[in-house]
């Protein structure tokens, strides 16, 4: 799944600005992961250039989607109140708090996933 920025609104002041975390607004990136928030709210892992952690979570409406392809390695979870759709390997239970607790599998398995998208959307 690709998508281009159309805007990006600063996390911390909230205001629009041209680029951030290596995004920026007109640049073309595959998505990593989607959430559907308790609410409705609907956020898409996007990684910047040179990104070398997970990349952060941004509003869906921030972006145009220019390939509506899920990779088959994607399954969906239900936790807390939403969903979310990304590889299998990043669905398991405590994946994202062994994956910032530095633990050697969490992180072996972030970058075999990162490299196997990031390779299958090659453009």
């Amino acid at each position: 799944m690709r998508v281009r920025c159309i805007k990006i609104i600063h996390p911390q002041a909230d205001i629009p600005v041209q680029e951030y975390d290596g995004i920026r607004v007109g640049g073309i990136y595959t998505v990593l992961e989607i959430e559907v928030l308790a609410g409705s709210e609907v956020q898409i892992r996007v990684l910047g250039e040179h990104a070398q952690g997970p990349g952060l979570m941004w509003d869906v409406a921030d972006f145009d989607v220019l390939d509506t392809r899920v990779p088959p390695c994607w399954a969906l979870a239900l936790e807390e109140g939403g969903l979310s759709l990304a590889h299998a390997l990043w669905q398991r239970p405590g994946f994202w708090r062994d994956y910032h607790r530095r633990d050697p599998q969490a992180l072996a398995d972030f970058e075999a996933v990162k490299r196997e998208l990031l390779d299958d959307d090659a453009p």
